[in-house]
């Protein structure tokens, strides 16, 4: 089957479901110009070691996270939403999809439009003492670092002093998911009658039993990356292109 013709193919069944959910990866956000954790020669975990974002790792030398957070942190405040984000989007506001389960920390949804997002591993616009919970914008910390305060550390908590570390809002490994988000996303999979994967390699888990979920209940599984996916073989369609692509001849089969 051309690549036309998946597209055909997933044009009707958002037409046919009308309450799909959509489940994205890093492999969406490629293209707005932040790199995936595990594509061959440019995924970040060809260059650092993901124990830098483990909690034991962070907890023993968060220095190293912020050193990887300095060379990623301008790529990530510079993105600016793709046109897969913006077609997902506009699928919610005609109706055709009814939210985003991400595994993303960019953001790159929200700001896109959709009103329904569930952030899986938090978000890398803000971060929080460890120690008493205070909130802070990850511009203002990263401020901090690149003027030399690494790690950063949390001055004081309603007037008094505190000293504990500042980590980004981010689930780390070794991290439980937000219970808030974790349990709209079960439920969201548990009816859909349509799951759009797209740019995620299905590999971390728990978020990668969501898809199962979804399948043992009926829903179809559509899988959009560029790599292949331990659920390819479960998929009703799998399209291994980027996302931009299918997001631009998608818009136009739906005419949107």
């Amino acid at each position: 089957m051309t690549t036309v013709q998946k597209i055909d193919q997933l044009a009707s069944m958002i037409k046919e479901h009308k309450n799909a959910v959509a489940f994205s990866g890093a492999g969406i956000s490629t293209d707005s110009g932040i790199p995936d954790y595990r594509t061959p020669g440019s995924g970040a975990w060809t260059k650092y070691d993901s124990s830098i974002v483990s909690i034991p790792g962070f907890l023993n030398d968060p220095t190293q996270y912020y050193e990887y957070a300095m060379e990623m942190y301008p790529i990530r405040r510079s993105a600016k939403p793709n046109k897969a984000h913006l077609l997902l989007a506009k699928l919610e506001k005609e109706g055709f999809i009814n939210g985003v389960i991400t595994q993303n920390v960019d953001g790159l949804h929200l700001e896109a439009g959709s009103r329904t997002v569930h952030e899986l591993h938090g978000s890398t616009r803000r971060a929080s003492c460890l120690q008493c919970g205070q909130l802070y914008s990850m511009d203002e910390i990263m401020e901090r670092v690149e003027k030399g305060e690494n790690p950063p550390i949390c001055k004081e908590f309603e007037g008094n002093p505190c000293q504990g570390l500042i980590k980004p809002t981010t689930v780390f490994f070794g991290e439980p998911l937000p219970k808030a988000p974790w349990d709209a996303s079960v439920d969201k999979s548990r009816e859909t009658a349509l799951m759009i994967v797209i740019g995620s390699s299905l590999q971390v888990s728990p978020a990668n039993s969501l898809p199962d979920i979804a399948l043992q209940t009926g829903s179809e599984l559509v899988i959009v990356d560029l790599m292949n996916t331990p659920f390819d073989s479960r998929a009703h369609l799998v399209i291994n292109e980027r996302a931009v692509l299918v997001a631009e001849m998608l818009e136009k089969k739906l005419a949107l």
